[in-house]
């Protein structure tokens, strides 16, 4: 909502005091009574413009009492004092609001008002000594700009309005009008100093009371000033000053006209009571004009009740944490240990506390960092992939088998096996035995693999134009049986690998039997280790650019 409204009728009062004035009441006696600043601020009759406190209720009973408040000359040129003592007691209340407004109420009565006859007893009419009402006053202020801390200190500007209601019920002690009152007020202080301004417009009938030299009350200007001190730093004790002024300016009254000014300076004094809410004060000055209510003497002694709360620093998220420490200034947070996170909101589970969350974290029980890959995101470092963290792998960047089969390193390459057959320098070296059906020279199936290979060897080292197959057996039988089984097993190898394209020029068989072991006969193992077929190298030439073509193994 905008401030306008709020401040609509603020706007009006200065409109409302250039409309012509009610009648007066048939009597013509104003009211002379003072008008006090509203309950809960610290001044007597000059109106402050903090607000200190939201739904804070504040009372105050004042008594006023007045030395001759009104003096008329009359036809004699004696001093007629119509009113010469006149005891005022008024009730008030105020409830603030937001830290920001208060709304306020007056509720004047006159207790005694007497005079006293001048020696020709030619006096003007009197007023009824008795206890009467006085107009009930309604006031609204609110802050503008500024305001006072959490210590109390500082300034700010306000606008405050009154409106009285014709309540009175004896002469003096009330318009018999409805007025009102629009005013600028503004307050500062400090550690140990405080001070108040307050200005403006009050609307009254206008009246002239009889007189020689008519006494004047109509529209007029006010203006306060308040100032004075702390006596201690708890701010129990004040002493001060404080000076009002009343100058009416309509209904024939000239602005500063002593006969119309209502003034007062008085010297005042505050107490709260072991520094708690409840006070008590006096002050007590002179009048500085002639104007009907300006006494010779004015004594104010007030009793209250002013609780005074102070507005919270400011909190823009309203989380209960003030702004100089919210380090979310905008995000509604709780209390935290670490001025880094204080009034920043909860944050949500983390159990392995590696600041992603247990929602989002791919490994909530496993501390590690934000890579925002949902696999991956809160997971330790695992550079390989493998599955076990850097900080445990042994080869972070090889992937290798987890714990406990491995330690993320990976396993040792197996030797690869050696060639089935390969050329060394004087044979063809083979891995594998070539095998026969037993006691004769068939070969078997699986002998195919290797001969395969030999063959391979032979054709890709057309260098080697000569190699001897040789038949060796283990010791079972007689020497030429073996030799003659060694021979044939040998012719059946050549048979195979001229099959295969081999030329038979390069091969010669040779069967040795069992003349040549190369293991214990006596054994099953040695004997089989025995029962072999070699090919030692006879003849092997240099090989040229332009030499045959390898495929054809020199056949022709």
């Amino acid at each position: 909502m905008p401030p306008w409204p709020r401040l609509l009728p603020f706007l009006l009062l200065p409109a409302l005091a250039l409309l012509p004035a009610p009648p007066a009441s048939a009597d013509d006696t104003p009211s002379l009574a003072a008008e006090p600043a509203p309950a809960g601020d610290r001044a007597f009759l000059v109106e402050h413009a903090d607000v200190r406190g939201h739904l804070l209720p504040s009372a105050r009973l004042l008594l006023d009492y007045a030395r001759r408040p009104l003096v008329l000359r009359n036809p004699n040129d004696e001093l007629d004092p119509v009113i010469s003592d006149q005891t005022y007691f008024h009730a008030l209340a105020s409830l603030s609001l937001f830290y920001r407004a208060t709304v306020s109420l007056d509720v004047p009565f006159s207790l005694t008002q007497a005079g006293s006859t001048p020696p020709s007893g030619d006096a003007f009419p009197r007023a009824a000594v008795g206890a009467a009402l006085g107009d009930l006053r309604m006031g609204a202020r609110v802050r503008l700009a500024g305001g006072l801390d959490e210590a109390g200190q500082g300034a700010a500007l306000g606008l405050s309005a009154s409106l009285w209601l014709p309540t009175g019920t004896d002469g003096y002690a009330g318009d018999g009008a409805v007025r009102a009152r629009f005013a600028l007020v503004a307050e500062a202080t400090g550690k140990r100093l405080h001070g108040a301004f307050s200005g403006g417009l009050r609307t009254r009938p206008a009246v002239a009371l009889p007189g020689v030299l008519p006494t004047r009350v109509a529209t007029s200007l006010t203006l306060g000033l308040a100032g004075g001190f702390f006596v201690d730093g708890a701010r129990t004790l004040t002493l001060g000053g404080e000076l009002s002024a009343d100058l009416p300016f309509l209904g024939g009254a000239r602005l500063f006209d002593p006969r119309a000014t209502v003034a007062h300076a008085l010297v005042t004094g505050h107490y709260r009571i072991t520094g708690g809410p409840l006070e008590i004060g006096l002050a007590m000055g002179p009048g500085l004009g002639r104007g009907a209510g300006s006494a010779d003497v004015r004594v104010l002694a007030l009793l209250g009740y002013a609780p005074v709360k102070a507005k919270p620093p400011p909190d823009r998220d309203s989380d209960g944490i003030p702004d100089k420490s919210d380090a979310c200034l905008d995000l509604v947070g709780v209390e935290s240990g670490d001025p880094l996170l204080h009034g920043c909101p909860e944050p949500p589970p983390d159990y392995d506390g590696d600041a992603v969350p247990d929602e989002n974290d791919a490994c909530p029980r496993a501390a590690g960092e934000a890579t925002f890959v949902r696999k991956t995101h809160g997971c330790p470092k695992d550079t390989d992939e493998d599955g076990v963290p850097d900080k445990k792998d042994a080869c972070p960047t090889e992937p290798g088998p987890k714990p406990p089969a491995g330690n993320g390193c990976p396993k040792p390459k197996e030797p690869e096996p050696p060639p089935v057959a390969s050329l060394a320098e004087q044979e063809i070296v083979i891995s594998q035995q070539v095998q026969f059906e037993t006691g004769t020279a068939v070969l078997r199936p699986e002998s195919d693999g290797v001969l395969g290979e030999v063959a391979r060897v032979l054709t890709d080292h057309p260098e080697v134009t000569r190699i001897e197959v040789q038949g060796h057996t283990d010791d079972t039988g007689t020497p030429d049986v073996n030799r003659k089984l060694g021979q044939d097993r040998a012719e059946s190898v050549v048979e195979w690998l001229v099959r295969r394209g081999i030329a038979r020029a390069r091969l010669v068989p040779k069967g040795y039997g069992s003349d040549k072991p190369i293991a214990d006969n006596t054994t099953e193992e040695g004997r089989g280790k025995n029962r072999r077929v070699e090919f030692r190298i006879l003849e092997k030439k240099p090989v040229t650019k332009d030499a045959s073509n390898p495929a054809a193994g020199g056949a022709k």
